[in-house]
């Protein structure tokens, strides 16, 4: 019996290890034969892993035919080295020189300094050993040919990740208008600033993809794959901004804005027949670390009571409705009630009697009570004729933030019995300096009120993806016999009344000032708003323009705070001579059998020549850069040196080219003009100074 039992037990321990034999065999064929493939997966999934790439942004291009970039994308690049890719015999052997051209590109360690670190990498066993972040196209080109990194990624260990970053060359030129755009994320909203925000879509290209593989617990690097997808970068957007009136903008408000010492101020500059924005600065006061900085777009987003300049629209109504004539008389004793609420002229004693023309011209406060005579019984007539005019709606223009008019009706729970002769003034009304802008730019262009707008083409390469040709917002926005009165109003302002401080030399302006008290929390304070908005030249306009400067400490007058900046930008627009000298380039460029170019980078001219099928005589057969040379048969290419820790000569190259080149050796680039550098302030071949200044003249 016993011998039975102990029998039986063996039969079971048999069985059982018989039985889990036969279940790790069939694991073991069931992963080879059918979950082989999904194990392979997971693994995958934990040693490597797709790396978005992200595309690099269209450029922002300024207007002018030498393409001068508001905004751009500049390539940079994050450097490893992979030290266990390289054999232990180059390794030592090419180390110092290594270390040498290291030292010399960066500049910021030794030479020993450097080997002592890449030796201690070697004995840690490091496969992703930083190198340098964000290093320039020419500095990669120059790691490129050191010792060891030559040898490529799998027997170099040179380790390579693309990245951008962007660039807006002008500084805080029309930096608002410019703008930005951030993506959203886990934590917050996607911001869309300006240009770069309502482009967005244009700008920001396809991302591309690389393959990763991790080789420590949170180091990867990159493995090729047939999966890696190379980025395709965004359209390219043409602004009708031009840079050289923009200065002049810029310049001018700014110094109102110190003289001043004023809150918040802007200015724009608008092509008459068209509507393009050839300038808008926009400055706020710092009130953290002093002076003035561009933090927000006022001309577009600032909606506010625009005070006399709304005497316009106003005359215009009354002119069209056949209420008024502009020779008729009227009495101004300075002092104007309504409902024992009083306006006063700025001359308290008044004007006398005289005609509405001059009352306009002096910007009396009359006007409250002519509107006020003729439109007391029916208000909504008034109101209907400046809708009429359109200038109750949104400019819907596509930079975002536009700030939304206010044309109150009558049934209006606001509306009281002295808000028609407010809103004649230009008071219980809202309008942003754009929207003002607009009115007065269809009076100039014969009654025609366009769109304003900032861009004129969306293009890949030469390709135009888009066409922003003038939009007509309102074909007629009076009879032509009204339109006539208003431009003689608007004349006569400059000419005799309070903007004869504009006055200009050897041309006409035609304009009008206003002051309006800032309303704040619902009550008017001592804050003032000074503006003027005109065109010139008046007998054939071909641009408008308009200065808003709130809070003004010094004066408060439009004529003196705002209209000084209007004269200080017409003066030096009109006597620029920018078109006559774009004839004289056009001329020259056409003479020649084949195109112009810039100096620049070799591979890049060598895409375009051979697209263009343009013969190349190549005299730089050894250099990245080379400058051109037009002639009778081909273009001449010849060796452009750039020395390390020496001056580069960068005359005749455009501004990108010129721009990665200074960056890359450590200079602070500060640019003059638009075009190919004509100039630069520091002498090539001499010494570089780390963190010293050169400055550009560009044609």
């Amino acid at each position: 019996m016993k011998e039975k039992n102990q029998i039986v037990r063996v039969y079971i321990v048999y069985i059982s290890m018989l039985v889990f034999a036969i279940a790790i065999f069939s694991r073991i064929v069931f992963l080879q034969m059918l979950g082989g493939e999904e194990l392979s997966q997971e693994v995958e999934k934990s040693t490597v892993k797709l790396k978005t790439i992200v595309a690099p942004r269209g450029n922002i291009f300024a207007d002018n035919e030498h393409k001068t970039t508001l905004a751009l994308s500049v390539p940079r690049y994050d450097i490893f080295m992979d030290v266990m890719a390289v054999e232990s015999s180059i390794f030592d052997e090419n180390i110092i020189d290594l270390s040498n051209g290291l030292a010399k590109i960066f500049n910021d360690k030794t030479a020993f300094e450097w080997e002592q670190n890449l030796r201690n990498a070697k004995v840690k066993e490091s496969r992703y050993y930083p190198i340098k972040k964000n290093v320039t196209h020419i500095q990669l080109q120059e790691l490129e040919q050191l010792p060891i990194f030559s040898l490529g990624q799998f027997k170099g260990g040179f380790i390579k990740l693309p990245n951008t970053k962007r660039v807006t060359p002008y500084g805080a030129l029309a930096n608002r208008t410019i703008g930005y755009y951030k993506s959203a994320t886990e934590n917050s909203k996607a911001y869309a600033v300006g240009l770069e925000g309502a482009f967005n879509d244009y700008l920001e290209g396809q991302d591309g993809e690389i393959l990763m593989e991790r080789i420590q617990s949170n180091d990867w690097r990159p493995i090729p794959s047939k999966s890696n997808k190379e980025p395709i970068p965004g359209a390219d957007i043409y602004t009708s901004i031009d840079v050289n009136i923009q200065d002049v903008a810029h310049d001018a408000l700014m110094k109102q804005m110190i003289e001043q010492n004023a809150q918040k101020g802007c200015a724009i500059l608008m092509e008459v027949e068209t509507g393009y924005i050839k300038a808008v600065a926009n400055l706020t006061k710092d009130t953290v670390n002093g002076g003035f900085k561009e933090s927000f777009n006022h001309a577009v987003g600032m909606a506010s009571e625009p005070g006399s300049t709304f005497k316009l629209a106003s005359l215009m109504v009354a002119l069209d409705d056949g209420k008024i004539r502009i020779t008729d008389s009227v009495n101004m004793p300075g002092k104007y009630c309504f409902y024992e609420t009083c306006l006063h002229d700025s001359k308290y004693d008044g004007y006398g009697k005289n005609t509405i023309q001059s009352a306009f011209e002096v910007s009396s406060n009359v006007i409250s009570k002519i509107i006020n005579d003729n439109y007391a019984q029916t208000p909504q007539l008034f109101i209907d004729g400046l809708k009429n005019i359109g200038i109750h709606r949104k400019l819907d223009i596509k930079i975002s933030g536009e700030g939304s008019p206010v044309i109150k009706d009558a049934n209006d729970k606001t509306f009281s019995g002295i808000s028609l002769p407010w809103m004649a003034i230009g008071y219980e009304v809202q309008q942003t300096p754009l929207q003002t802008l607009a009115l007065y730019n269809a009076v100039a262009n014969d009654g025609v009120m366009v769109k304003p707008q900032f861009v004129k083409q969306v293009r890949i390469g030469n390709e135009i993806i888009e066409d922003f040709k003038p939009i007509v917002m309102n074909p007629a926005i009076c009879k032509q016999q009204t339109l006539k009165d208003l431009q003689k109003l608007l004349i006569g302002v400059v000419e005799r009344g309070t903007a004869k401080n504009v006055k200009a030399r050897g041309f006409s302006i035609a304009g009008k000032t206003g002051t309006a008290k800032i309303a704040e929390n619902g009550y008017y304070s001592n804050k003032y708003q000074a503006s003027f908005v005109g065109y010139f030249p008046a007998d054939k306009p071909k641009y408008s323009c308009i200065v808003v400067i709130q809070g003004p400490t010094k004066e408060i007058y439009g004529s003196l705070v705002s209209g000084s900046v209007f004269k200080e930008i017409a003066d030096k627009v009109y006597a620029s001579g920018l078109e006559n000298n774009r004839e004289e380039d056009e001329q020259y460029l056409a003479s020649l059998n084949y195109p112009y170019s810039k100096s620049g980078s070799k591979l890049e001219l060598e895409n375009v020549f051979n697209t263009m099928k343009i013969p190349v005589k190549d005299n730089a057969l050894k250099s990245a850069y080379v400058t051109t040379m037009t002639g009778d048969k081909n273009v001449v290419l010849a060796n452009k040196s750039i020395e390390g820790n020496k001056v580069p000569n960068v005359m005749g190259m455009g501004l990108i080219d010129a721009l990665f080149i200074l960056e890359s050796q450590g200079l602070v680039v500060k640019i003059n003009g638009s075009g190919v550098v004509k100039n630069q302030s520091l002498t090539p071949g001499e010494n570089i100074v780390k963190g010293k200044l050169i400055i550009l003249d560009l044609i």
